[in-house]
């Protein structure tokens, strides 16, 4: 398969291209078992998109800065009455985005490609009455946080978005997951209406995988930086690897939840719904334990390094969030790289060393340590700007271990792989003390 990116802004290495490949393949694989076995029907995908309705509207105005929860969501879109401590405009935003996501399920009906009228409308009904709503910008914008430059008149505006739409009528038959990809960052990268082009973009990704039977997929708020990033790679050198990266990972996971919708749909089992339960509680086990780890590491950094000239900064992701996610892990499954915390350490004058925790299942050294038991590791990344996707796998030079995991019964006592291949068992408050030391070790290099 080759990937059809010619007539768009972007471009593949072979190697980001043959991953994906292999990476769509597995999907439709899933897709095939799914028909073939009777599985996807009318009902399993009501049922799909109905548990994740609103949480598909609270993580994308989420992204845009909205505090209501899923559950204040729910009522905000069944009630339509303003929820006291939240602004008004934000309950406006839940209506107007759920109104706006049921309509891209009628598109999703149409077989013909995603074009210029239905992106308008959809972004009509996301704005709501606010000006602006369905038609494309005729001044300049900027976008916050990005060097990038938007096309400047409505002439150029409407020129790229002509290309946009060129290519996805050229390229209907693409993978699904291709079009979302490709059709949401180069409307980000237009950037074509005064506001709401995130919303809209978020919208049109899911519009692409509905009507190829796949199930919604949903970037949540605790993904904003890696989303925003491989947005900005994608605008600044056409690299669009990292941004398919996240949207297949979030393909694959939208999946798990479609498969398992599609068990649930055959029968209720109590002793799974019991196992579930159990889960959820070893799931906050592990929350609470790297939210402890990142909390530790961050103070034993600041006690290490007090030098003013030496800013440190805590950037937590919120780790895995869905429990679908986290069976997924228990299973020894990818779920792709979920973002846990990122540290970084700015010495004025001299430049930033950047590490990223990020979480997938345990390998098969970690699972024979632990007598088989799967479950969610944390790995580290560091940041190199030489590297395509920025952020680098470490293995030796990883901040003192290479993969960490807690025993989900114990909760405290941390088992690590370290860097030169040794095994430690440590507290949270050890492991931190022994992670910051050698943080403070790749400053002092950096320092040499």
């Amino acid at each position: 398969m080759k990937i059809p990116l010619d007539g768009s802004p972007y471009a593949l290495s072979q190697a980001a291209e043959n991953q994906i490949v292999s990476n769509i393949d597995e999907i439709e694989q899933r897709v095939f078992l799914l028909r073939q076995a009777g599985h996807m029907t009318e009902e399993t995908l009501r049922r799909y998109y109905g548990s994740k309705r609103f949480e598909q509207v609270a993580e994308s105005n989420a992204i845009e800065g909205s505090t209501l929860s899923i559950g204040e969501t729910e009522v905000a879109v069944l009630k339509g009455i303003t929820l006291t401590g939240h602004d008004p405009a934000y309950v406006r935003d839940a209506l107007a985005l759920d109104a706006a996501l049921s309509r891209t399920a009628e598109f999703a009906r149409i077989k013909e490609p995603t074009d210029i009228p239905q992106l308008l409308e959809i972004h009509s009904l996301i704005l709501g009455d606010r000006p602006g709503g369905g038609q494309f910008r005729n001044e300049r914008v900027k976008i916050s946080g990005s060097d990038h430059v938007p096309p400047k008149t409505w002439k150029e505006v409407m020129s790229q978005m002509e290309q946009w739409e060129a290519w996805s009528r050229d390229n209907r038959d693409a993978p699904a997951p291709i079009r979302a990809a490709v059709l949401h960052a180069w409307l980000a990268h237009i950037h074509p209406f005064i506001d709401g082009n995130g919303r809209t973009a978020r919208a049109i990704s899911n519009l692409e995988l509905i009507r190829a039977g796949y199930p919604p997929l949903i970037i949540r708020k605790k993904e904003r930086d890696r989303y925003i990033d491989a947005l900005s790679q994608s605008d600044s050198a056409g690299d669009i690897a990292s941004f398919m990266d996240l949207i297949m990972e979030r393909t694959s996971g939208a999946f798990l939840g479609l498969e398992r919708a599609a068990v649930e749909q055959q029968a209720f089992n109590p002793v799974m719904a019991k196992l579930r339960r159990t889960q959820a509680l070893k799931l906050e086990v592990w929350r609470r334990s790297v939210d402890l780890l990142s909390s530790r590491v961050e103070l034993k950094l600041a006690e290490k390094l007090p030098d003013p000239s030496i800013q440190i900064y805590l950037r937590d992701f919120g780790g895995v969030a869905d429990l679908d996610d986290f069976l997924t892990l228990c299973a020894s499954k990818s779920i792709g790289s979920s973002w846990a915390f990122r540290v970084s350490i700015k010495v004025g004058g001299v430049g930033r060393c950047s590490f990223l925790a990020f979480i997938g299942h345990r390998s098969f050294q970690m699972r024979e340590l632990l007598k088989g038991e799967g479950g969610p590791s944390l790995y580290w990344s560091i940041y190199d700007q030489n590297y395509e996707r920025k952020w680098r796998q470490a293995f030796e030079d990883a901040p003192y271990f290479k993969e960490a995991t807690i025993a989900l019964d114990q909760g405290d006592i941390w088992n690590s792989i370290k860097s030169d291949d040794g095994v430690t068992k440590d507290s949270t408050i050890d492991l931190a003390d022994k992670v910051a030391s050698s943080i403070v070790e790749s400053v002092g290099q950096m320092l040499s």
